[in-house]
């Protein structure tokens, strides 16, 4: 079909109601839906029903597969309704690889969910859970004790404070691998 034809096709069709306009995609619209802090880039799929019951705040982290659910559909086919509850994560939280958190929980500031988590309850500030159901490890102080103690912790570059900004570069992320390369080349990891 030439363009002319086609572009003459196209618009009758949407004139007429023959043809739907595309709709805009689910990520475009929970992008813009729901409410959170000064760092608009994460790695959290948000609830593709309704966002706009999920609020984050600042400085959120969260690692690939990470969710966030705000409404619960298994009553549906029972009662035709949907279960919604405000889902409210707090400042400074990190969200681990595949946690998942679920209707109504709130998250304190401060808190450390861990991979694989499951929550399905309010989570107090400034601890670590994890687990199915996720569950209290510790406070974040003795975490970070405990992680000086096994030499884990890494120190990251100044440049990095531009994640807080949006602006971390993929060569800032690179050095920050290699500096982890060499503080472990004469370690067997």
């Amino acid at each position: 079909m030439s363009g002319f034809f086609k572009k003459t096709y196209l618009k009758i069709g949407y004139s007429f109601g023959f043809i739907e306009k595309k709709k805009p995609s689910a990520k475009k619209i929970n992008s813009i839906l729901y409410t959170i802090g000064n760092v608009k880039k994460h790695n959290t799929e948000i609830d593709g029903l309704i966002p706009q019951a999920v609020e984050i705040g600042d400085n959120f982290i969260s690692a690939p597969k990470s969710l966030i659910i705000a409404h619960d559909a298994s009553l549906y086919n029972h009662v035709r309704k949907h279960r919604v509850e405000k889902v409210i994560i707090g400042n400074n939280v990190f969200l681990g690889a595949g946690a998942i958190i679920l209707p109504g929980v709130k998250v304190g500031d401060g808190a450390i969910i861990g991979a694989g988590s499951i929550v399905t309850k309010d989570v107090e500030p400034n601890t670590v859970v994890f687990g199915n159901p996720a569950r209290f490890y510790c406070n974040v102080s003795e975490y970070i004790e405990k992680c000086e103690q096994k030499g884990v912790l890494l120190d990251t570059p100044p440049s990095f404070e531009k994640f807080f900004t949006n602006e971390l570069s993929k060569i800032e992320i690179a050095e920050f691998q290699e500096a982890y390369k060499n503080k472990n080349k004469n370690k067997n990891v």
